[in-house]
């Protein structure tokens, strides 16, 4: 499946978690933004509210169609800030954490899709994540991002987030994509 196709009809995804990237776009994005969730039948989001998730990514596209992928990769960024990690938190935890956020903010769907981290190498410097779902990868990659940048190795003074280009991904119509996390 490419990016912005659920994965399944029934799945679902949290309004606190919509809430959450709703409010990471600056203020004078907001009305328009709003305004694509209305378009959508994304509506009376709380909180506790569950909202079709092809609604939600048809809104994902309609941001990336109109802004274009760094604001997509911002969103990402914004989103990550907001996920608390205790303090001390290592990058192989946050990233293998990271599963565990996005099933808690999606239900209903039998394939909901997952984030796996597949490989932490300390010695290389060098990690891959696997996220297998129907979100953009600049979002994605966003969240990856500040994910790295809070959680980075003791080691490290640069530490980069890049989608794999010698595996397909959903840019592509894949299902999966791949990112690469290295850090000097």
């Amino acid at each position: 499946m490419a990016q912005f196709i659920s994965f399944d009809k029934n799945a679902e995804v949290a309004g606190h978690s919509i809430l959450s990237c709703l409010s990471t776009f600056p203020e004078y994005y907001r009305a328009e933004i709003e305004q694509f969730f209305k378009n959508n039948n994304v509506t009376n989001v709380t909180p506790d509210s569950w909202h079709n998730q092809q609604s939600d990514l048809n809104v994902f596209k309609e941001i990336a169609n109109r802004y274009g992928a760094s604001t997509l990769f911002n969103a990402g960024v914004a989103v990550g800030e907001s996920v608390p990690f205790p303090p001390g938190t290592t990058l192989e935890a946050a990233y293998s954490a990271w599963d565990g956020a996005y099933r808690s903010h999606h239900r209903n769907g039998y394939l909901m899709g997952y984030i796996k981290l597949l490989s932490f190498d300390h010695q290389a410097k060098k990690a891959v994540v696997e996220c297998k779902n129907p979100y953009p990868c600049h979002f994605e990659r966003g969240i990856a991002t500040e994910f790295s940048r809070r959680c980075k190795p003791q080691d490290a003074g640069y530490i980069d987030v890049e989608l794999d280009k010698s595996k397909k991904s959903r840019l592509d119509g894949a299902d999966s994509s791949f990112y690469v996390i290295t850090w000097i």
